[in-house]
């Protein structure tokens, strides 16, 4: 079979023979015998076969069949393989080295990074490590050479040197070619970070996170912003204006063109990094999440947005809590206006009254426009909330980014707040909006429901109050299908595992539901989010109004009493009691008196000392009109009948 392959044979023919022998010596791996007579005098054949085959045939995809079988074969045979190391390492180096003006075909980088991530292995149990950490630093040289081609109208940070910027038509082929070389190399790191070793391996996360930071520190805004941001870096920016002084125009547009390309590259790094490196990357946390918290604040587009946040997902989830009272409010800031497009804006409430407006020329439009009085709180007048996959793919990452956030103790209470009163919105207006209105994938709502109910019910469960206060998030979420959470959520609901609060919940009236019982320090975070028409105004003030009138109502019917306050001691003496039939009649009179008297009286009266004296008879007034409906039932309730035929008692 070996002999077949080296002859010229159709690529068909090719395919199917390398593929026989891959499961052929895969398969063997458990037989000593088998392996000492078929795989130890035939496998260093066949790779050198196909290592041949690769550098002669020009098909890609007959390229990537030999790249993926050499990198099953080299972990199964490392020994083996000791001997062609050099030759795996300049094959695997010769896919990764780029190219322009095409980039290098994704499964074609992917089959070689993953080739040369696994070379180590032919070192053994004791070589590999060290030839493992040979590796990254070799691809964080070729990686750093890459990035400063790319950086010549801007000083390095090394020396605050700027390199000798290329003609125009040499940076229409040196950009493309070393952007691609950047790629190559993020991806080979992450292959490398992802592999394993038969030993422990120490992995240089300070010259990785120097690499990240130089691509993450790139903005197109000459950097003003980034050093106001990071004071650490206030000493680059002088020399950073004076070196973008003499840069041609056109090369200094190309380079600025590519800044989203760095930040992309950066983020699949630090996803590898945070899944390789866990708790160990926690020092270098609150700098990395500065640095991304400072890109999601300049409103990246939903693809950018996308990475950004997904790189920030994986750092809260494999790192210890962030220590930092600062940065956690400011990317709590930064991600809430990601799930604010459920909620309705000013914008889209005016939208929606201008259709309304327009609705109402005819009468079947004023009967419509009645009929869906209200809906405006609700994102119902545009077509599609998310009208791509990565609109939801942000929203659903940005739940789950929000969740780990709330757990953080040093998120600012006003942020807290907000965030949990952006959920919870979210979970009301949801079932409001359709599945095609929010995505074109009928699919998004659910999970998206699914996910809103399982962060507010874990918001109610870890708040201060008693989980019997969520029981209506926990029977909900048992009415959704695919819910793997509901039974953990109910057996905390009957096994708390703290004890319950000593003094009593705090009631409905105390909850801050509308903006005027809202904290100045929460509405000025509203505010500055963009939030004011998420959620419900302020109460009507008609019912203010009317209060306030019926106090001066109140305040003005005694002043009417006091004009004759001789006729009021005389009527009403203290030491007797008062007659029923007087009283009906001088309670109506008053009343009487009451009902027209204030229209007329624009300014109160002087107080006199008659006034003060009759004060102590105002109490006495209450316990008449309590007093009359008795008496007027007991005057026309019906005698009962006596039968005087009867000897007894009962009538």
């Amino acid at each position: 079979m070996i002999v077949f392959i080296k002859k010229n044979e159709p690529p068909p023919t090719l395919k199917a023979s390398i593929r026989l022998l891959r499961v052929i010596f895969s398969a063997g791996v458990g037989v000593p015998e088998y392996q000492r007579q078929v795989a130890t005098p035939n496998v260093p054949k066949f790779t050198a076969a196909i290592i041949g085959l690769a550098e002669k045939h020009e098909e890609e995809e007959l390229r990537v069949l030999i790249l993926e079988t050499l990198t099953r074969l080299v972990p199964l045979y490392p020994t083996l393989h000791r001997a062609s190391h050099s030759a795996l390492s300049a094959l695997s180096l010769r896919f990764l080295n780029g190219s322009a003006p095409q980039p290098t075909n994704n499964s074609l980088l992917e089959a070689a990074s993953g080739l040369y991530s696994v070379l180590h292995y032919t070192g053994g149990k004791v070589g590999a490590a060290n030839l493992w950490r040979k590796s990254v630093d070799e691809t964080l040289a070729f990686a750093w050479t890459a990035f400063s081609a790319l950086r010549t109208t801007f000083p390095f940070e090394a020396d605050n040197v700027v390199a000798a910027s290329p003609s125009i038509d040499e940076a229409l082929i040196t950009i493309p070619l070393n952007l691609d070389r950047l790629r190559c190399c993020t991806v080979v790191l992450c292959d490398l970070l992802s592999s394993t070793t038969q030993r422990p391996v120490q992995v240089p996360l300070g010259p990785i996170i120097k690499f990240i930071s130089a691509l993450l520190s790139c903005t197109k805004d000459d950097n003003a912003s980034l050093f106001s941001f990071y004071p650490a870096f206030a000493f680059y920016s002088h020399t950073f204006i004076q070196g973008r002084e003499h840069a041609d125009p056109a090369i200094q547009a190309m380079e600025l063109s590519i800044l989203p390309n760095f930040w992309k590259l950066s983020c699949d790094v630090i996803t590898c990094l945070a899944k390789c490196a866990c708790h160990h990357l926690t020092p270098h946390l609150t700098r990395l999440l500065s640095y991304l918290t400072f890109h999601l604040e300049q409103k990246p587009i939903p693809s950018q947005r996308l990475f950004l946040l997904s790189a920030i997902q994986h750092l809260l989830t494999h790192c210890h809590v962030l220590d930092s009272p600062l940065v956690p409010t400011r990317l709590a800031k930064a991600v809430l206006p990601s799930l604010s497009i459920i909620l309705a804006t000013p914008s889209d409430v005016q939208r929606t009254e201008v259709s309304v407006a327009a609705s109402q020329k005819s009468r079947k439009g004023k009967k419509r426009a009645r009929g869906y009085e209200g809906d405006e709180v609700f994102k119902l007048s545009r077509d599609v909330i998310c009208p791509g996959s990565d609109e939801g793919r942000v929203l659903l990452i940005t739940l789950e980014v929000m969740r780990l956030l709330l757990r953080n103790p040093n998120l600012s209470p006003a942020l807290q707040s907000i965030s949990a009163r952006v959920l919870l919105s979210m979970l009301l207006a949801l079932p409001q909006i359709s599945p095609a209105s929010l995505s074109p994938d009928l699919k998004f709502h659910n999970n998206l429901l699914q996910s809103l109910q399982s962060v507010n019910t874990e918001l109610g469960s870890g708040s201060t109050s008693v989980m019997s206060k969520s029981l209506g998030l926990i029977v909900r979420a048992t009415l959704l299908e695919n819910s793997d959470d509901t039974f953990r959520n109910l057996e905390y609901l009957l096994h708390p595992r703290v004890p319950p609060l000593v003094r009593s919940l705090p009631h409905v009236e105390s909850l801050s539901l509308f903006r005027a019982e809202e904290p100045q320090e929460e509405a000025d975070v509203r505010e500055e989010l963009g939030l004011q028409g998420a959620f419900p105004d302020r109460p009507i003030t008609t019912h203010d109004t009317q209060d306030v009138v019926m106090e001066d109502d109140s305040r003005t019917a005694p002043k009417i009493n006091d004009e004759n306050p001789v006729t009021i001691h005389g009527q009403q003496p203290p030491a007797k009691p008062v007659p029923a039939v007087p009283t009906i009649s001088n309670v109506n009179v008053q009343q009487a008196a009451a009902a027209t008297l204030p229209r007329a009286h624009v300014e109160p009266p002087r107080p006199q000392p008659a006034v003060i004296e009759s004060a102590p008879a105002r109490p006495v007034i209450p316990p008449q009109h309590a007093a009359v409906p008795a008496q007027e039932e007991d005057e026309d309730e019906e005698m009962p009948a006596i039968n005087m035929d009867s000897d007894s008692d009962e009538y």
